[in-house]
């Protein structure tokens, strides 16, 4: 008896398992008044999520400001404006 040589099988390709991501920090942040020349900006500090209110100054020449938060002492955000008339430290308003 001849024996036919087999054929080898096919494995259909499995998905690739992906790593799960670590969550990346994101940032909060609501502009008011922003058709006015002193816009209201709430958001939440980068690193330690401190809520803050920032009014700031819009008219022209327009650079990018970085605002220190009062909690951390590090840069809570960067805005575009011509200065920061004040930051205020709040309750987030995205925490619950």
């Amino acid at each position: 008896m001849e024996m036919k040589p087999q054929k080898p099988k096919l494995q259909k390709p499995r998905p690739i398992a992906q790593k799960e991501l670590e969550p990346r920090p994101c940032q909060h942040i609501r502009i008011l008044d922003c058709d006015k020349p002193i816009s209201r900006v709430f958001y939440e500090c980068y690193y330690c999520q401190q809520g803050l209110l920032s009014e700031c100054n819009k008219v022209p020449p327009i650079r990018e400001i970085a605002v220190t938060c009062p909690n951390c002492g590090r840069t809570a955000i960067e805005l575009l404006g011509q200065e920061v008339v004040s930051t205020t430290a709040i309750p987030s308003p995205w925490r619950g």
